[in-house]
């Protein structure tokens, strides 16, 4: 009997290759942000920042401070609670090393960085001073506040430079064009956006949102920006004299923060309706949205793209980070380990080495268990080998079932196996036909066992209810896959009328008299 066993053939279950999820760059540049970090803070968060400058922390307004984390251990390094009441729009310079913020006293301070020493103070607003930032050149500050004033300030001297009037509400957001140190943006409640000239202290251009304006970008160009205001967003082309490009609107609340990715490639906006949306430049179209348990007041994306952090109206702060990159095992090679007990280099050790010329090798024959169809295949019991493989239960059932039948008909079986069933038996033969029939890669055989079983019980279907619904339901796909089918030819000849065409066209007549260096 063991002899036996060893000269039958054990059945080969084919498998062919799963179609690999084509995974957009965008699904994957998200899913490298891991589960998010929160921290609670104990005011909400209104205003979020990070520095262009390596390491490239990150300053956090809330209440009557300033917090500056570190990026890589997501944690509180440094503390500025040099404040009265309230803080405003917290902002780092470009080198990192300051850091500019307003308050409810209507006074900018200037902060070090390292020793958070206050190192400049510029009274000169009547009202909270809500938006501050330093200019390209990291020579002066510009703030707005309240009292619907702009003011530049010298950091040298701690004067005033000049007063931009222009807004009739309050001053929300004020934001540098990168490409200039005397021209910026500013937004107000008066639902107008403002690209000032520092030299001669009037507004180049002003844009009407229509809504209270609660943020606003400028692209690294120069030319374009993009304001938030309600819930809508609208983009700008300044070069033309502030002509609206596009205008979209896909928050269901008011948008309350802005920024852009670390390639400026994606327009990131967060909102009271609980969610963040990122938008492609290209397009504008959303290309990821997240959701918080609470409205977002700011957000933040750091500028290599490893951080993205959400300030919330309850007092949390969320912080999303990539992990940290693997040690290259090429350059720092690891000492092997010995396998542990229970797993599976534990289980395989050895199954690769081999024998030196002194040791002796004991073989050992490991009996093969066979499946009950295979039992059925060698004792040639055709119709049980196919009920077997139909009850079989496991994850590729349905391939058990489609190899067993192709054995059944290279043994010239087939025919034997499906004939002389009862209604009961038949019934989990349709049901595979009728799940399995259409798959592209083995539909040319199973339509010849279809018609097979249609030969043998043809003329027995209408004697049963539940049969004849299931030779329906196989009609029904079969006509939907045949009209499929036409729809197909349909489309191909077309595309072969286009490509004719398209090939016939003499390429000097699409081209006409053009010089040499145009082409």
């Amino acid at each position: 009997m063991e002899g036996d066993l060893h000269t039958f053939k054990k059945l080969a279950i084919k498998r062919f290759p799963r179609v690999g999820e084509q995974r957009s760059g965008e699904e994957s540049f998200w899913k490298k942000l891991q589960f998010p970090v929160v921290v609670k803070e104990f005011a909400p968060v209104t205003s979020l920042h990070f520095s262009a400058s390596p390491p490239h922390d990150f300053a956090v307004t809330s209440g009557a401070r300033v917090q500056v984390y570190n990026c890589a251990t997501n944690q509180s390094k440094k503390t500025i609670s040099r404040f009265q009441e309230c803080a405003y729009h917290a902002r780092f310079r470009g080198d990192g090393r300051l850091l500019v913020a307003g308050s409810e006293e209507g006074i900018v301070k200037v902060f070090d960085i390292g020793s958070r020493a206050i190192l400049r103070q510029f009274s000169g607003h009547k009202k909270p001073v809500k938006a501050v930032c330093f200019t390209v050149d990291g020579l002066r500050v510009v703030s707005g506040s309240d009292d619907t004033l702009l003011q530049c300030w010298d950091l040298s001297t701690s004067q005033s430079i000049c007063t931009l009037r222009g807004h009739q509400d309050y001053i929300k957001t004020v934001v540098q064009i990168p490409t200039s140190s005397d021209l910026l943006l500013s937004a107000s409640y008066d639902h107008s956006v403002c690209l000032w000239d520092l030299r001669s202290g009037e507004p180049v251009t002003v844009l009407d949102h229509g809504l209270p304006v609660e943020a606003v970008l400028a692209f690294p160009s120069g030319g374009t920006c993009v304001s938030a205001g309600g819930n809508y967003l609208r983009v700008w082309d300044l070069l033309s004299g502030g002509r609206p490009l596009a205008a979209f609107s896909n928050h269901q609340k008011t948008i309350t923060c802005l920024c852009f990715d670390g390639s400026c490639q994606r327009i990131i906006s967060g909102g009271l309706d609980k969610q963040v949306k990122a938008y492609s430049v290209e397009d504008y179209s959303v290309v990821q949205t997240l959701s918080y348990p609470s409205p977002v007041l700011s957000v933040a994306m750091s500028p290599t793209d490893t951080h993205l952090v959400v300030g919330m109206t309850t007092n949390l702060l969320s912080i999303r980070h990539q992990a940290a990159r693997k040690r290259d095992l090429t350059t720092f090679p690891l000492l092997p380990s010995l396998p542990q007990r229970g797993t599976y280099r534990y289980f395989v050790r050895g199954r690769n080495s081999k024998p030196k010329q002194e040791d002796v090798v004991v073989e050992v024959r490991r009996r093969r268990h066979l499946k009950l169809y295979e039992e059925h295949l060698k004792k040639f019991n055709y119709r049980k080998a196919l009920d077997a493989a139909l009850t079989h239960k496991g994850k590729n059932r349905f391939d058990i079932v489609y190899d067993v039948l192709q054995e059944l008909a290279r043994r010239d079986g087939l025919v034997i196996a499906l004939s002389k069933r009862s209604e009961e038996e038949l019934h989990p033969v349709l049901k595979f036909l009728t799940n399995r029939l259409l798959h592209p890669q083995r539909c040319r055989f199973l339509i010849d066992v279809a018609n097979i079983v249609t030969d043998l019980y043809g003329s027995v279907v209408c004697s049963s209810k539940s049969t004849r619904a299931m030779y329906a339901l196989l009609k029904v796909k079969l006509d939907r896959e045949v009209q499929f089918q036409k729809q197909a030819m349909q489309l191909l000849g077309l595309l072969d009328t286009i490509l004719l065409g398209a090939s016939k066209r003499s390429p000097s007549s699409e081209i006409p008299n053009m010089p040499p260096h145009a082409l």
